[in-house]
């Protein structure tokens, strides 16, 4: 039988799970209660981030950042094309314009020198994407922000626990979006949460996820009203974008084994840059100084003139033989929604003509690792 090793593979301790949903349906309230109480302060004790709440997706996430950071149609929002389209398209659906600016190609990560050249008087915030778990260039995205008063918004949703000189990567934001979704490092099956950098827009994004209303204030944590539901007012509407208690159960069944899952990860990120990193058939991403990764994935180029296969070409080969190598976003310029952004963008097309994507997760061993390598030379050299 052909050895299968995926690019993504869920970690659920199914009992785990099971008991803690268990308990959801037995107090009969599946909605925002106990079980996102508790998830929350695991989250904030875990990451180190105090201004935390979560939401029912990463996409939810993003989309209060961006209307925290006072985003409104007319405005421009500098941002990668190199990254899930989730990232993008809330710009859009709030009535702004993608303004993309180029990647560094040894990286995928968005260029600051590049945004430098992107930045108008309608520009209002700028959204860096953490590629594959590592963190982009943040000391001098932070530095330029800060000097031209626009909000800096980090999509880490490959990257939850990585770091950037030795802080917490959303410590190097004005708001951070993490993602829970089904195939990320930490899963609550669908989910996400959001960092902000000042008490004042914790707060207001308290109520912004649940149409408005501060759950905090009106509600206890059992999620039943504190007083009478028509005493209280809505002074600025807001969405649905709460977690709720069923997809948090999943996520404190998964608490006590993220450090595993994680370390696991970054052990086997190290085992590849070890292992590859004289090979001149292909090229290893250079990361940012200061960054450091969670290897969610673990990305590099095929160096097209050296290598006897072509990207497509290995890809093919090595997923004949079970090893789900690949693509995991291609550029959103390319999209035809996003049309009216278009623009020369050469470091996007350098780099997504050559990078791929191998299997770095918690379900391969030290032995795996090796094997993925050595197909991978064979095939290249």
């Amino acid at each position: 039988m052909t050895p299968h090793y995926p690019l993504f593979k869920v970690h659920v301790n199914s009992e785990e799970a099971l008991e803690q949903i268990k308990d959801v349906f037995s107090s009969g309230f599946i909605n925002e209660g106990v079980q996102v109480t508790q998830l929350t302060k695991e989250l904030q004790a875990l990451l180190r981030a105090k201004n935390l709440i979560l939401t029912n997706s990463c996409t939810s996430a993003l989309t209060m950042a961006l209307k925290l950071c006072g985003v409104e149609p007319g405005d421009d929002v500098i941002s990668t094309p190199m990254t899930c389209v989730a990232t993008n398209t809330p710009v859009v659906n709030l009535g702004a314009k993608v303004v993309w600016a180029d990647v560094d190609p040894q990286n995928g990560m968005i260029d600051p020198f590049d945004v430098i050249n992107r930045i108008t008087e309608n520009t209002k915030a700028i959204i860096a994407v953490a590629w594959a778990g590592c963190p982009p260039s943040l000391f001098m995205l932070k530095k330029l922000c800060r000097a031209l008063d626009i909000k800096l918004i980090l999509d880490a949703a490959h990257a939850f626990g990585a770091a950037y000189r030795d802080d917490p990567v959303h410590e190097w934001a004005d708001f951070t979006c993490y993602s829970f979704q089904a195939i990320k490092h930490f899963t609550t099956g669908d989910g996400g949460a959001l960092v902000c950098s000042s008490d004042e827009d914790y707060a207001k994004s308290k109520a912004l996820k649940w149409f408005g209303l501060d759950r905090d204030k009106t509600k206890n944590e059992k999620g039943d009203w504190k007083g009478q539901q028509w005493d209280v007012d809505i002074e600025e509407a807001g969405y649905k974008f709460n977690m709720n208690n069923v997809a948090a159960a999943i996520g404190l069944s998964q608490i006590k084994h993220v450090h595993g899952i994680l370390s696991t990860h970054v052990q086997n990120g190290l085992i590849y840059d070890l292992s590859l990193m004289n090979v001149e058939t292909v090229s290893l991403l250079r990361r940012p100084e200061g960054a450091q990764s969670t290897a969610w994935v673990y990305t590099l180029k095929v160096v097209p003139e050296k290598s006897k296969l072509s990207r497509d070409e290995l890809l093919k080969a090595l997923n004949a033989e079970g090893i789900m190598a690949g693509l995991v976003h291609v550029p959103n310029d390319e999209y035809t929604c996003f049309k009216d952004s278009k623009v020369d963008l050469p470091g996007v097309r350098e780099f997504s003509a050559n990078q791929f994507s191998l299997p770095c997760g918690w379900w391969l061993t030290r032995d795996d690792v090796m094997h993925i390598v050595k197909r991978v030379k064979e095939l290249t050299e």
